[in-house]
């Protein structure tokens, strides 16, 4: 997920306030990693996971619908 990120961050063709979403998506995923490492709660960590994933579905959306514009 972290390597999506980076990606969609620092491709040349994304717009700053694209690349600022992916950027505060790496930064969360950072934060889950180590609450993760430091006490790990099944039910708390997939939590985590799914607002990751909510978060990148809804990057990516805002990035194909500006495409698209």
């Amino acid at each position: 997920m972290f390597d999506i990120a980076k990606t969609a961050a620092t491709n040349p063709e994304t717009k700053p306030k694209q690349a600022q979403i992916w950027v505060r998506i790496m930064a969360y995923l950072s934060q889950v990693m180590n609450s993760v490492a430091e006490s790990y709660d099944e039910a708390e960590a997939m939590e985590y996971l799914e607002n990751l994933e909510r978060m990148i579905r809804e990057a990516k959306g805002d990035s194909e619908q500006s495409q698209t514009a």
